[in-house]
């Protein structure tokens, strides 16, 4: 498979810098504020289906982070089709635009398949995953038109459906797919607003992804411009790149312990970004040459120090670019 050469943004298109949203309550809020006063363009929340470890619902997140934060977008990162019905999934994220005035992002993928034994369990349908998926988005947009909405596919069909309220946003939030295998890339083409990198990817299955949907803008003749690449990178910055890779690596290790799909065993060196803020900042700048054009940056610990100095880093990119 070939890998995606270094490429620039496109003229007009300026790479923006993100965070991840922290899912401890007692210190949402002030990191919220935090990252608004930082200047960052956004904060992302992630769904998750993990029992393993505390973890806060991702639109009840957002729609706190509506009522916080002042500018800054919200992302979710992703929510599993099939998860939520469609169209009550449509009202819950038209609310959450409406709250925050229009600054929602909607992430969602079709998940790991070593999830879907738990959720049957649970009487939740996992069956066609792409075209739940698929459908899903259609059911969605169908709900966020005009009027009265129709849709007819092999799993959701209705006629005469309207619903309240609609999105601020129109025609609606954009809509990023995660995903990783060829054809879900492709598919992100064809159905989506972008695609969301996870942040547990190496940075050369990364460059192969690129790849895919480039190659994926010549087959469908669509316009790249209309289409956003948003990467998530696990990030930290200490004195030395010593410390902080074995920050990184304690961290990750007790997070992906026993993940059946990704390999702990130096995963820091492989998918993070860590050192100084000048080391960091280096790590960015060969991101944002790959054409990359949001960076959701995700600390790892001592998040609201972190949040700082990662600040200092994007700070140090942005003079580069100047």
């Amino acid at each position: 498979m070939t890998t995606a050469s270094p490429q620039a943004p496109a003229p007009g298109r300026q790479t923006t810098f993100s965070v991840g949203l922290r899912g401890d309550p007692s210190a949402l809020g002030d990191y919220i504020r935090q990252a608004d006063d930082l200047g960052f363009h956004g904060v992302w929340t992630q769904d998750t289906l993990n029992d393993k470890n505390f973890s806060l619902d991702p639109l009840h997140q957002l729609s706190y982070a509506a009522a916080i934060s002042r500018r800054m977008r919200l992302g979710i990162s992703v929510l599993f089709s099939g998860y939520r019905n469609p169209a009550v999934l449509a009202r819950d994220l038209a609310t959450i635009d409406q709250l925050s005035q229009g600054r929602l992002t909607v992430g969602i993928g079709v998940g790991n398949a070593y999830h879907r034994p738990r959720l049957a369990a649970l009487g939740i349908q996992t069956d066609r995953p792409a075209q739940r998926l698929v459908e899903g988005i259609g059911v969605m947009r169908a709900l966020w038109g005009e009027g009265e909405a129709d849709y007819h596919g092999e799993i959701y069909n209705f006629s005469g459906i309207r619903l309240q309220p609609k999105p601020i946003q129109r025609p609606g939030p954009p809509i990023l797919i995660g995903a990783r295998s060829e054809p879900a890339l492709r598919r992100a083409v064809t159905i989506a607003d972008g695609w969301t990198g996870a942040a547990m990817i190496p940075a050369e299955e990364r460059d192969q992804e690129l790849a895919i949907l480039r190659d994926e803008f010549g087959v469908t003749k669509r316009d790249p411009a209309s289409f956003s690449f948003s990467v998530n990178v696990y990030a930290a910055v200490e004195p030395s790149r010593e410390l902080a890779h074995e920050r990184v690596q304690q961290v990750l290790s007790v997070g992906f312990k026993d993940n059946p799909v990704y390999d702990v065993e130096g995963m820091a060196e492989r998918v993070a970004i860590f050192g100084p803020p000048e080391t960091c900042a280096e790590g960015l700048l060969k991101l944002i040459a790959k054409g990359v054009d949001e960076i959701v940056l995700h600390p790892l610990y001592d998040h609201a120090n972190q949040l700082g100095q990662l600040a200092k880093a994007v700070e140090l990119v942005k003079g580069a670019l100047a």
